[in-house]
């Protein structure tokens, strides 16, 4: 039999240790000069600390599917996956980047036919509610988790089955020969939540009281205020190190880093990186930044009536015309380069492939053979939502300007005023997975993707897109699945859907007392291989 894994019974679910590596660039100094003080040592309760880790916001429900920027910061303590991604794992894992597949709460797993896979539960395993977990809640939460319909997991259904064969074996079988298949059980749609307690409150009232099997349980939350995770000591990887967790709701950037020199926080997140002089200059505190797999970008509504920017030619010239390579350099302090779906996530796959040039002339030309007349292109943007994203877009104004292009940018408070009246806006998207089969393809292709209503025909994704997609999806050898890859990639840059700017960086205030790394996702782990102090 071949894909076959086993651990030690009883081992966590992530591998070794990686190494501790604080990137401090040279951030452009605020205005707030010196240190505001020492800053309080860590609370203590029980030998364990009790930290505070201060962010924009948080969110509404926390159940198993949520994967949003604030949210995932919160669920990645309270769930484990069948699989499990070492982000500490690798050449890569110093930097909090690993990519190996590993053991989690499947104990080893055997591939037995193309499309099946049977997976042996780990024994033992706790919820947060005391109860055992079973093949029973495995094969129910991955069931659920594709069928609720939430995305991005409704674009990712090549799963046809899961069953519990014994009180020990689960079984996956797919629609399909599935080479990723390791790889989304290591992401939230391998989450494993207990079925009895999620049908017996329904959806929502579990994401506002979720239950796992992680090394942290849901304590408190106040509504605007803050959430608290207490230690489950009952984990099955060992006790947590941490007493609680509190994430408290600090949108204003200038408190969250007043309140780490003063040590009312831990960990401040968000940070953009040229307001992160005071935490440089202070003795207590340090900046750890990571540019995260997910890229910003404008996004085109192709098949909105009237959009200028439904000719690829409009669309191109909008891309060349951006100097993306400057806007990195300069909006991000040199910490990040200019955007594609191209991820060194995706391991062998992988192709450092460039963005799309600056090249203002050929922008021009492209503008001429439209015959672009000076038509209004209007985009909206969600004020604030991502880092930089407001600076990213009065740079970009000036360039548009420079070759001609008459745009306009529209600034609105929430995602409620975004509509649809709009000629493009901007988003942002994720590599999702350690394989060519997450992001674009994800996002684009697949049925359920989140972008496919802003393909020319709404909800209906190019033939070319489908063919080389599925060729990702279902490809049987590396040179296959690589070739296909790189053809998606070609007619993206073709194409351009969206313009993309950048790898978007998160840079983090952290007390230099805390031995915390953060990964090139928005996970925060506090699992015991990544924290101490």
């Amino acid at each position: 039999m071949k894909n076959h894994i086993k651990t030690l019974p009883g081992a966590p679910p992530f591998g070794g240790g990686g190494i501790l590596r604080t990137i401090k660039a040279l951030f452009v100094a605020a205005a707030v000069t010196g240190s505001l003080g020492a800053g309080a040592a860590f609370a203590e309760q029980n030998g364990r600390a009790n930290i505070n880790v201060a962010m924009p916001g948080t969110w509404a429900s926390h159940g198993p599917t949520v994967t949003n920027n604030f949210g995932a910061r919160i669920t990645y303590s309270l769930y484990d996956t069948l699989v499990w991604r070492d982000f500490l794992s690798g050449e890569a894992g110093a930097g909090g980047g690993g990519i190996e597949l590993v053991p989690g709460l499947a104990a080893s797993w055997e591939q037995v036919t193309p499309t099946e896979w049977d997976f042996t539960i780990r024994e033992g395993v706790k919820f947060h509610d005391g109860t055992t977990m079973t093949t029973a809640d495995v094969a129910f939460s991955i069931n659920n988790t594709y069928g609720d319909g939430t995305e991005p997991f409704a674009a990712s259904g090549t799963i046809a089955s899961v069953v519990a064969v014994d009180d020990k074996i689960v079984r996956v079988t797919t629609k399909n020969a599935d080479p990723a298949l390791l790889a989304r059980l290591a992401t939230a749609m391998g989450r494993v939540y207990p079925q009895a307690y999620y049908e017996s409150v329904g959806q929502e009232a579990f994401g506002r009281d979720p239950i796992g099997t992680g090394p942290y349980k849901w304590g408190v939350r106040v509504t605007g205020e803050s959430i608290t995770l207490e230690a489950f000591d009952d984990y099955w990887g060992g006790p947590p190190p941490l007493n609680s967790i509190t994430f408290l709701e600090v949108p204003e950037t200038s408190s969250r880093i007043a309140g780490l020199l003063t040590g009312e926080y831990d960990i401040v997140t968000s940070l953009p990186p040229n307001q992160t002089g005071p935490i440089d200059k202070d003795d207590d505190t340090e900046i750890r930044a990571v540019a995260v797999e997910n890229v910003h970008m404008i996004t085109f509504r192709q098949s909105r009536e009237g959009n200028v920017a439904a000719d690829k030619r409009i669309r191109k010239a909008m891309a060349l015309s951006l100097d993306r390579d400057l806007m990195a350099d300069k909006i991000w302090n040199g910490l990040t380069v200019a955007g594609t779906y191209d991820f060194p996530g995706y391991g062998k796959y992988y192709q450092n492939r460039p963005a799309l040039p600056f090249d203002p002339e050929g922008a021009k030309a492209l503008m001429a053979d439209a015959g672009y007349n000076g038509e209004e292109i209007h985009l909206r943007v969600v004020s604030g939502w991502y880092v930089n994203m407001d600076r990213a877009m009065a740079v970009a104004l000036e360039m548009w300007k420079e070759v001609g292009l008459n745009v306009r940018v529209e600034f609105v408070e929430n995602w409620g005023q975004m509509g649809s009246d709009n000629d493009g806006y901007a988003s942002s998207d994720n590599m999702w997975m350690t394989d060519p089969g997450g992001g674009l393809w994800f996002s684009w292709g697949r049925e359920g993707g989140h972008r496919l209503n802003d393909w020319p025909v709404k909800g209906v994704a190019p033939d070319a897109v489908l063919a080389f997609g599925t060729a990702i999806e279902q490809g049987s050898d590396f040179e296959t699945r690589a070739a296909a890859y790189n053809s998606l990639l070609d007619y993206w840059d073709e194409e351009v859907p969206s313009i993309m700017l950048y790898r978007p960086v998160e840079a983090y205030g952290v007390r230099k007392s805390l031995k915390w790394l953060p990964y090139t996702f928005f996970w925060m782990d506090f699992r015991s291989n990544n924290i101490g102090n």
